[in-house]
Order: structure tokens, then sequence, then C-alpha cells
């Protein structure tokens, strides 16, 4: 991808409201998001945004007695 092309996808992207995040992952994990593309996600960014999305949606367990409140 030239580096004019670059500046403008990240232009792009601030102007949406999204933040970089660099992440170095393995080669097989990267294999592995690769292989979970499909036509709606056809980047690694869209599965990778995927997953957290679906992680950061689980439900907290419920507070037992023992356990401090977050504030």
């Amino acid at each position: 991808m030239s580096q004019t092309r670059k500046a403008a996808q990240r232009k792009r992207r601030r102007e949406e409201g999204y933040k970089p995040l660099e992440i170095w992952l393995p080669q097989d994990m990267i294999a592995k998001l690769d292989a979970m593309k499909t036509g709606e996600m056809s980047s690694r960014d869209a599965v990778i945004m995927a997953l957290v999305e679906d992680t950061l949606d689980v439900q907290r367990p419920v507070r037992s007695g023992d356990q401090p409140a977050l504030l």
C-alpha cells in the first residue's frame, strides 16, 4: 500500500472516530485470523474488531459477597 494511500486511510479512520492500535501476533495466529475472513469481514481489522466486540459484550459474573465492587 502506498504511503499516500495509507495516510488517506488513517485520516479517514480517525474522522470516523477510530484510533490506531498496533498489535504484534505470531504468524500462526495471523493465519487463523485470515481463515476467519468472510464476505462481510474481508479484512484482518474487521475480524479483530468482531472478536473484540464479542468479548467486550460478555456480561460480568454476578457479584458475590466476598468480591469487592468495581466503581
